[in-house]
């Protein structure tokens, strides 16, 4: 299973930025006064760290809760369609498929799409969500926000003078996101992959030059 699988087609490639954000919000401070602020830098970073720790780990709990859920509405469906097909109730497949691309489908269409999708749910098993999937959606999640969190506080341990730590964090905060639009872009045409990395990176620019802004 690829991480979109377990975190959604989307937020997968949301979580590093939420890492970035975070810890941007944390450093942006500095610039307030880096004299004054120069001696607490390690404990910033150590609670930029611990906020992306704990940001992982609830996420990854949200989405694990959400594949149970989902699981249990499609059981419910699989259930539903099997007692219809016995005759002793109607299925609700038909309901499912409001506000989709079923919409476009005229009455006719629409109906044998529906049967045909309620006899396939009528052989079909019930889904488990296992504990296993479980433990890598939260792990995966926490990969996420506190990787990108650790390669934007890198450059405070290893550049001396505090300003241009923070430039190098910022910078390389930016870099990443470029690399996760690289990755999330789903086109095999290498021009929109750079154009959804840029694209993304741009993104993480504003939100960086705003976070700056309001943290000093």
């Amino acid at each position: 299973m690829a991480v979109s699988d377990y975190l959604g087609r989307f937020w997968f490639s949301a979580e590093p930025m939420f890492g970035v954000v975070m810890v941007v919000c944390f450093t942006s401070v500095i610039r307030a006064n880096p004299t004054l602020i120069d001696p607490f830098v390690n404990i910033l970073l150590e609670s930029a760290l611990a906020c992306c720790i704990a940001w992982g780990l609830v996420d990854g709990i949200f989405y694990s809760w959400e594949a149970h859920y989902e699981a249990k509405k499609k059981n419910q469906m699989i259930r539903g369609a099997k007692h219809a097909l016995n005759g002793s109730t109607t299925s609700d497949v038909d309901g499912a498929f409001d506000d989709s691309l079923a919409d476009y489908l005229d009455e006719a269409e629409r109906k044998e799409l529906v049967e045909k999708v309620n006899t396939k749910l009528a052989g079909a098993e019930e889904v488990k969500v296992p504990i296993k999937q479980d433990l890598v959606t939260i792990g995966l999640a926490l990969l996420l926000v506190v990787g990108s969190a650790i390669v934007v506080i890198i450059p405070f341990y290893v550049i001396d003078d505090t300003l241009d730590a923070l430039l190098v964090s910022n910078l390389a905060g930016i870099g990443l996101l470029f690399v996760i639009g690289v990755w999330r872009e789903q086109s095999k045409k290498i021009g929109k992959k750079l154009l959804t990395g840029i694209g993304t990176a741009f993104l993480a620019l504003i939100i960086t030059v705003v976070t700056v802004a309001l943290g000093g």
